[in-house]
């Protein structure tokens, strides 16, 4: 009996979060985010569909690793970008209209930030999903002739997701302290831009680029030989220790970057 009104303060809370994010749903049902994943996906199958588009015959029994070794450059170009508009369209309206203030009268300021995070992360979980399904269907389409190996859908969409979380954080921290939203957006720009500059870097010094981790996590290398102008991709293996260290350090950056949100005045 006494740990009765422990479980119904903890079924309360859990029922105040579910009432806040279907709130949050609500006030996004009008603005049209599904369309950001949906341009993210079109962007990566055209780009997939033009650069994997076999040449020769040979092209084809590497068909599926030269796919692997693609995506990781283009989830390094365009996640930024995709990561700072979505957290700009969910954080906005609150920013634009200057209503924190009301909204942590009526609303616990972790739970609001909560809701804005799960929000954007429910599109990462589609955009980490519907990123492996690409190499699947355009080897479909072009009769790719090697294995597609499971294995290496899954550590495309576990190193995608678990990135990009780390990135949601910053951008998030970056919209809600930023009276103008231009500034999380020229940072997701600049990020992108780095991120691919940075796979000419040494190891030690990519390392410290976080935008540059999607291509870090990659695990299929190439090799292009000078003289027969023959280019060969074999797999790698997959760093799966240092994409846990990645995973715990994108959890404690969470909670460093909701921290310093919530010392906002407002």
């Amino acid at each position: 009996g006494r740990y009765l009104p422990l479980s119904y303060r903890k079924a309360g809370e859990f029922m105040r979060i579910l009432t806040a994010l279907k709130a949050e749903q609500m006030k996004h049902r009008h603005r049209k985010l599904l369309l950001l994943p949906v341009i993210l996906l079109l962007f990566e199958f055209i780009w997939a569909v033009w650069s994997l588009d076999p040449k020769k015959p040979s092209d084809l029994v590497q068909g599926y690793l030269s796919s692997f070794y693609l995506f990781p450059i283009i989830n390094s170009l365009i996640y930024p970008i995709f990561l700072a508009v979505l957290t700009n369209r969910i954080c906005d309206m609150e920013i634009k209209g200057d209503t924190l203030k009301l909204l942590y009268t009526l609303e616990d300021k972790k739970t609001f930030y909560n809701c804005k995070y799960f929000m954007a992360l429910k599109y990462i979980v589609l955009t980490s999903a519907g990123t492996c399904l690409i190499p699947w269907i355009v080897g479909k389409m072009y009769r790719f002739t090697d294995t597609l190996e499971l294995h290496m859908l899954l550590q495309l969409a576990l190193s995608t997701f678990v990135v990009s979380t780390a990135l949601l954080s910053i951008q998030q921290l970056l919209s809600l302290l930023s009276s103008n939203q231009i500034l999380p957006l020229v940072v997701g720009l600049a990020g992108s831009f780095l991120s691919l500059f940075s796979m000419f870097f040494p190891p030690a010094a990519a390392r410290l680029v976080l935008w540059g981790y999607y291509g870090i996590f990659g695990f299929v290398g190439m090799d292009w030989e000078r003289s027969t102008r023959i280019t060969t991709y074999y797999e790698v293996d997959f760093n799966w220790m240092g994409l846990l260290l990645f995973a715990v350090f994108s959890i404690a950056l969470y909670f460093i970057c909701r921290a310093i949100a919530l010392r906002k005045e407002v």
